[in-house]
């Protein structure tokens, strides 16, 4: 639970002196005199506060990491450095992604060419080009049915003879060998001559045929032509389909193919620069760099801490304030940051954020406040410093005050004995206020600057060293 506690402003000192009753030292210094003590009526301002503690934090922080497996190549920055959003901070060895993408790249421009000659209405070149082809496949076509139908005519035209040319083959293959056996039972030493009448006869009859068959088989069959047509019907009917596409332009069915495969490259792609972008670590805001956990070289994992930036644009410390302060605490206050490090030195703060839930915990209830330290600060703070915080929740300005043991009573009535100028003391009737820190609020016939007695006091509590000290 937080103290609360009532504190000083800055308007002036107050002065407590001891001094004679017959006579005070110049220059405000205190003299011994019958234990007597004085103290000067001041005009300051009184604060009330709400002390805690807690840690001095960044704006802001994060752990740096790369999204992906491999070798650091390179590390830019080192602890203490200032980074701007986006500045790459350490990145891994890319040479296969800058490969992988390259590859990328070029598919998605045979992919983007393939689909804007799709998409893209025919020149009159090409129609004529298409109309053309259309023509030569009908002319071929027109051929192929003629050949077909004249097929049988000149099969017997041109096979007719070879018939003929066989028989009469044959006649003088028999009327040789007649010739042959006359001879050899004539005369049993008969050598035919060939260039009788029946060998001559055998010479050209042979002659004829081979011409007739040659003749007859340079016939295509109808088969053969029956194929050759059909395959230049398939020849018109593609030129015809191809002028079609032409001039009618691409069906819903080829641009949506054609779309997703263009956009499948286009996504290969980005998922290629995508992998680039993970083989980098970037500074995730301005800040500074805190920690760098890596080494040139080291194989890390999508996971490995990297980097450490914060953003010390600025700082602040979330305290915990108890539930029974919490109502008198409201952003906008002032605050009193006392760093345990800087030896009593102080820091200007302001309150910025009150949660709005509390936290329990051990039973207590608390809730967080966020104190920024004020943009005037030029103390050596740094982020993890331990902190008293001092949350100002009320103030008294400029009031007349005297140290608490000044006053006396009598009964009822309140009064401080004012030292006169010739040393001797005028009662003067007061009403108190606020009392803090030894020091209370009061009212009547006093002036600022006017010195009262303070009694000596029996008391431990009220005979201590008092905080100030001063005289005329």
């Amino acid at each position: 639970m937080q103290k609360r506690n009532l504190v000083f402003g800055t308007l002036a000192v107050a002065a407590v002196a001891l001094v004679s009753l017959l006579a005070l030292s110049p220059g405000g210094q205190t003299v011994s005199a019958q234990n007597q003590q004085t103290a000067r009526v001041e005009r300051r301002s009184l604060n009330t506060t709400i002390e805690t503690t807690g840690t001095i934090e960044p704006e802001d922080e994060v752990l740096l990491s790369f999204g992906m497996s491999g070798t650091v190549s390179a590390i830019l920055v080192q602890v203490g450095d200032e980074v701007k959003a986006g500045d790459v901070l350490a990145q891994l060895d890319t040479s296969d992604l800058e490969n992988q993408i390259a590859r990328q790249e070029q598919s998605l421009i045979v992919q983007q060419a393939s689909y804007d000659q799709l998409i893209e209405p025919p020149t009159a070149r090409e129609i004529a080009q298409a109309e053309a082809n259309l023509a030569s496949a009908q002319s071929q076509l027109a051929q192929a049915q003629t050949n077909l139908e004249t097929a049988s005519n000149n099969e017997t035209i041109n096979c007719s003879s070879l018939e003929n040319a066989a028989l009469e083959l044959e006649r003088a293959n028999d009327a040789y060998a007649d010739y042959v056996e006359d001879g050899y039972r004539m005369d049993a030493t008969f050598i035919p001559d060939p260039e009788s009448d029946a060998g001559d006869r055998l010479r050209t009859a042979q002659s004829n045929y081979n011409v007739a068959q040659a003749q007859c088989n340079e016939t295509t069959p109808a088969s053969q032509l029956e194929v050759s047509v059909s395959a230049a019907q398939a020849s018109v009917d593609q030129a015809q389909a191809a002028l079609d596409e032409l001039l009618n332009g691409p069906t819903e069915d080829q641009i949506t193919s054609s779309q997703a495969q263009l956009d499948n490259a286009r996504l290969q792609l980005e998922d290629a620069r995508a992998s680039l972008d993970n083989a980098v670590v970037t500074a995730a805001f301005d800040g500074i760099v805190a920690e760098v956990e890596i080494t040139r070289g080291q194989q890390v994992n999508a996971n490995t801490v990297a980097i450490r930036l914060v953003d010390a644009s600025q700082l602040h410390i979330n305290v915990s304030v108890d539930e029974l302060d919490i109502a008198q605490v409201a952003t906008g206050q002032a605050a009193i940051i006392s760093p345990e490090a800087l030896n009593g030195q102080t820091i200007d703060g302001i309150v910025t954020r009150i949660a709005p839930v509390s936290t329990i915990s051990d039973g207590v209830v608390t809730y967080d406040v966020r104190v920024d330290i004020g943009s005037n600060n030029t103390l050596p703070v740094r982020i993890g410093m331990t902190t008293d915080v001092e949350i100002v929740v009320g103030s008294l300005e400029a009031v007349l005050v005297v140290p608490t043991g000044a006053i006396q009573r009598d009964g009822q009535n309140e009064y401080v004995e004012v030292l006169n100028a010739d040393n001797s003391t005028t009662r003067v009737s007061i009403t108190s206020g606020a009392t803090i820190d030894g020091f209370t609020e009061v009212q009547g016939d006093l002036t600022e600057g006017l010195t009262v007695i303070v009694p000596e006091r029996t008391s431990p509590e009220t005979s201590s060293n008092l905080p100030f000290a001063g005289g005329n």
